[in-house]
């Protein structure tokens, strides 16, 4: 069998699930990076370094888009938070090089928007074509291929919206690449997906619970029976809500950690542990059972605030 069009895709789970923030690379899409995260993770996407870089954002609904592009993605972003509440999940596309330039982005915008507007699934306030794109036909070339393999990833963790379902034929590898992503069953909705951490809150918004700014989701990681998450440690400095979903009793605990409570390991005292590979992230273990952080030895049971079965 030949190989000549093989490629390796590497996905990071910030929470350890599909419900959090996702990056994307791909071994065919040379310096070119995507993430993904759903509203609820809006806060913890805008710390990651993709948002300081020049880039083209989506917000998403299941059916509507909205792009724009800007130097300045976590203040762009943001903005959108208070302004627009139809989207429920965000997309960035940039390079992990910080290669892309004005030029480029004003470019991938006015290729997107057009895209979306024939198909007619442009948020109506973002009926503009966009900057006008000044690139040269070497350039576009290059950002014509970018684009088409940031369309390819997009689909490959359910990003349809750019899809015309009535005109356009599904790719040979299209069935494989879903199989890669969706090898677990929905009959659960709470169970898995990358809407798991908006579905669970939406579940315990409408029983009358009120979130935090905060927010981290985790389900259970059966190989090893905890809670796993990576939120980040700034986390620490504000209420801090976390929504541990027990799939094996269909229950949602919710713990709420007040500013402060906790703090990070340091030689003047102990505390959560974080990644060897990225100091910036708290290294979340707990316990399904005990709801003990295994790596920290920190007892969560005080900050129980409520359960829920569904």
């Amino acid at each position: 069998m030949s190989n000549a069009k093989a490629k390796t895709i590497n996905l990071l789970l910030y929470e350890g699930n599909l419900g959090g923030v996702i990056s994307i690379e791909d071994s065919s899409w040379n310096s070119g990076e995507l993430y993904s995260a759903p509203r609820a993770s809006v806060a913890d996407l805008l710390e990651t370094d993709a948002c300081n870089k020049y880039g083209v954002y989506l917000l998403l609904s299941k059916d509507m888009v909205y792009v724009g592009q800007s130097s300045d993605l976590a203040k762009r972003i943001t903005q959108h938070t208070v302004g627009k509440d139809w989207w429920e999940s965000v997309v960035i596309l940039t390079t992990k090089d910080d290669s892309l330039n004005h030029s480029d982005i004003d470019y991938l915008e006015a290729i997107l928007i057009e895209k979306a507007k024939k198909i007619g699934r442009l948020e109506c306030d973002n009926r503009k074509k966009g900057n006008d794109p000044k690139v040269d036909k070497f350039r576009k070339v290059y950002l014509a291929q970018y684009l088409d393999e940031a369309l390819f990833l997009m689909q490959l963790i359910g990003i349809t919206v750019f899809a015309d379902t009535k005109t356009a034929k599904a790719p040979k590898n299209a069935k494989q690449a879903t199989a890669l992503i969706n090898t677990v069953g929905t009959s659960n909705a709470l169970s898995q997906g990358k809407r798991a951490k908006a579905e669970a809150m939406s579940v315990l918004e409408n029983n009358g619970y009120a979130f935090c700014k905060r927010v981290t989701y985790a389900s259970i990681q059966s190989s090893k029976q905890i809670f796993w998450a990576n939120p980040t440690v700034s986390a620490l400095t504000d209420d801090w809500d976390i929504i541990l979903n027990d799939t094996r009793v269909s229950k949602l605990v919710v713990l709420r950690i007040p500013a402060e409570a906790l703090s990070v390991v340091s030689a003047e005292k102990e505390g959560l542990h974080v990644r060897h590979d990225d100091p910036s992230r708290i290294d979340l273990g707990i316990s399904i059972d005990s709801l003990v952080d295994k790596p920290s030895g920190i007892d969560f049971n005080p900050f129980v605030i409520s359960t829920l079965v569904y």
